[in-house]
C-alpha cells in the first residue's frame, strides 16, 4: 500500500478542530483514550486568552499550508520556519511566538514531535529578535496616579455601570493586574480586612499552574479614590451571590451574572480617555498594571517591591514599566531648570564683564 493510498487518522479536537494524521503505512492508530486525555490536558494547560490565540495561530498555519502544498502535522520545522518568517513581515515576535506555541500545541495533540530547537527556527527567530531589538516597542501609555482621580470622576457612580467601571479601575490598578486577571476575579477573591482590600489571584498568565498569589490593596485616605469603597458600592449593585465579580450591565441597569471579557477593560479605559479630551489610542487594558508600576517608581518604590505587587519574574521586564520613572530621579536638569530664579541673581556690585569660571 503506497503512502496517498494509506488510511489517515482524524481527530476530533475542541481546540484546533479536526487533525488530519499524515498517512503512514508502518504506522498504528493512535490509542483514542490516550489521545483523548492528551486533548484534555493541553486544553487544560493554558489560560482561556491563550487558547483562542491557538485558535487563530492554528487557523492561519493551515491556511499558509494549503496555499504552499504542506501537510500541517508533518512535523517538519523547516517548513514551520518559512511561515514564521513570513509572519515576521507584518507581526511583532510574540505574536510569532504565539503562532509556533500553536503549532507546536498541535502537534502534541496528535502525538507528532516537531523539534523546535531546529537549527532554522532557532535562526529566524533569533535574527527576527535583533532586528526588532533596534526598533523602540510602542508601549500603552500607564495611568498614573496623579490622573487616576480624573479618569475615576467619568464615571457616574450613582449608577451600576459607573459603580463597576470605578471599582474595576481601582483593583486593576491598586493590584496591577492584567485585563484577563481582573475579568477573572470572583466575588470570593476579595476580601475586606481593616487595611484594606486582599485579592486572591488564582491564576495568571505566569502561574499556568494555579499556586495563586495573594496581593493587598491599602484603603486610600481620599474616599474618592478608596478601593474598599468603590468595591463596597458596586458590591450594592451586584448583590452577594456566588460567580463573576465584575459583570456586564444591560440597558437600563440592569445587572447580569454574566462574566465581563476582558475587552471590556479596554474599552472602559479607552471611553474615560475620550472624555477627558485625551487619545484613546494611547492607552489600553496594561494601562493600569503600567500605571502602577511607574507611580510606584516615581513615588521612590524600589524595583524588589514593585515587583512583588507586578509578579514579574524578570527584572529587566519590570524595569520596561519604571524605565521612564527612573529617568527623572536625581536627574541633574533639576537643580538648574528647578532652581529658586532669586539665587541665579547677579550679586550687587558685580560688574556685567566680570568673567565667572
Amino acid at each position: 500500500m503506497s503512502a496517498d493510498s494509506a488510511p489517515r487518522h482524524l481527530i476530533p479536537t475542541d481546540l484546533f478542530g479536526t487533525l488530519e494524521l499524515p498517512a503512514d503505512p508502518l504506522a498504528r492508530p493512535p490509542d483514542a483514550l490516550v489521545l483523548a486525555r492528551v486533548r484534555t490536558l493541553v486544553s487544560g494547560a493554558a489560560a482561556p486568552a491563550t487558547l483562542r490565540a491557538w485558535r487563530t495561530g492554528w487557523a492561519q498555519w493551515c491556511a499558509y499550508c494549503t496555499a504552499h502544498g504542506y501537510a500541517p502535522l508533518a512535523g517538519r520545522p523547516e517548513r514551520v520556519s518559512f511561515f514564521l518568517a513570513d509572519l515576521s513581515r507584518t507581526r511583532r515576535l510574540a505574536t510569532v511566538r504565539s503562532r509556533l506555541a500553536a503549532i507546536v500545541a498541535a502537534h502534541r495533540v496528535a502525538g507528532i514531535e516537531l523539534d523546535t530547537r531546529h537549527r532554522l527556527i532557532i535562526a529566524v527567530l533569533r535574527g527576527f529578535r535583533r532586528e526588532q531589538s533596534a526598533t523602540p516597542i510602542r508601549q500603552a501609555m500607564p495611568l498614573l496616579f496623579e490622573v487616576l482621580p480624573r479618569f475615576l470622576a467619568a464615571f457616574d457612580h450613582r449608577k451600576a455601570a459607573g459603580a463597576r467601571d470605578k471599582a474595576l479601575l481601582l483593583i486593576g490598578f491598586g493590584a496591577a493586574l492584567r485585563r484577563s486577571e481582573l475579568v477573572a476575579l470572583d466575588l470570593a477573591d476579595i476580601e475586606v480586612v481593616a487595611q484594606g482590600l486582599v485579592v486572591t489571584l488564582r491564576r495568571s498568565k505566569t502561574d499556568q499552574g494555579g499556586h495563586g498569589a495573594l496581593l493587598a490593596i491599602h484603603r486610600a485616605s481620599s474616599p474618592e479614590l478608596c478601593p474598599v469603597r468603590a468595591f463596597e458600592a458596586w458590591c450594592a449593585f451586584r448583590g452577594d451571590a456566588a460567580g463573576p465579580l465584575f459583570t456586564r450591565i444591560r440597558k437600563g441597569g440592569q445587572v447580569t451574572a454574566a462574566r465581563l471579557s476582558d475587552q471590556t477593560v479596554a474599552r472602559t479605559i479607552k471611553h474615560a480617555a475620550t472624555l477627558l479630551g485625551l487619545s484613546s489610542k494611547d492607552f489600553s487594558g496594561h494601562s493600569l498594571r503600567a500605571g502602577l508600576a511607574t507611580s510606584a517608581a516615581l513615588a521612590g518604590a524600589d524595583l524588589a517591591a514593585i515587583m512583588e505587587q507586578t509578579r514579574h519574574r524578570s527584572a529587566d521586564v519590570a524595569r520596561r514599566y519604571i524605565r521612564n520613572a527612573e529617568i527623572w530621579r536625581n536627574n541633574v536638569t533639576e537643580r538648574l531648570f528647578r532652581a529658586d530664579p532669586a539665587l541665579a541673581q547677579q550679586p550687587e556690585g558685580e560688574p556685567d564683564d566680570v568673567a565667572r569660571p
